[in-house]
């Protein structure tokens, strides 16, 4: 059991597209050991994708995730394992408190933690909203 990254209430904070990858920073994300929910941090993240594209324009940002998953090779993560197994295919669907969404598909997923762990007391704001994936 490990790591793992919780999408909801993360704030993402911009999207770059360099040499044919994608970088999507996050400035805030909670994460917390899986077998050990009480222990949670927040961290800033970086989710790079090779040969990436967005699927719908791409919404305001900075913005805060209400809900999302990430899907690797068909399978669905709305609590994303950290570290991330390796996989050929992604796609991330995320949903904003400003009701947009934004959706990034590519290859080769990779997230990086980033900056200093901030260690969190409580977990009052674990408030998931739960989004039903929708395959294109």
């Amino acid at each position: 059991m490990g790591r793992v990254l919780e999408l909801f209430d993360s704030r993402v904070s911009n999207l770059r597209f360099q040499d044919e990858k994608a970088e999507l920073h996050f400035s805030y994300t909670c994460i917390y050991l899986e077998h050990k929910p009480d222990v949670v941090w927040s961290q800033e993240v970086i989710i790079l994708m090779e040969h990436a594209q967005l699927e719908v324009p791409l919404p305001a940002l900075p913005n805060t995730v209400v809900g999302g998953y990430l899907e690797l090779d068909g399978k669905y993560y709305d609590l994303i394992p950290l570290p991330l197994p390796q996989k050929q295919n992604g796609r991330l669907y995320l949903q904003f408190a400003d009701e947009s969404v934004l959706v990034l598909h590519g290859e080769y997923p990779e997230i990086r933690l980033v900056g200093e762990k901030i260690f969190l007391s409580d977990r009052s704001w674990d408030r998931r909203t739960k989004i039903t994936p929708t395959k294109k």
